[in-house]
């Protein structure tokens, strides 16, 4: 699942940064941008979910 969630974080910064090439207009670049955070949080919320599961241990 950690992984899952690099790899979203990873892609969320691509969406962002491609966006920025590949789009002409200020409100589309906007919109991607803020996908791609979303993608990014989304990513992140997986990592941490994953880091506190391993910090509580097995019950």
């Amino acid at each position: 699942m950690s992984l899952f969630g690099y790899l979203l974080l990873l892609s969320g910064w691509l969406l962002g940064l491609a966006s920025l090439f590949l789009l002409a207009g200020v409100g589309q670049r906007l919109i991607f941008v803020a996908a791609g955070l979303a993608v990014e949080l989304l990513g992140l919320g997986l990592i941490t979910y994953r880091y506190r599961a391993l910090q509580r241990g097995p019950k």
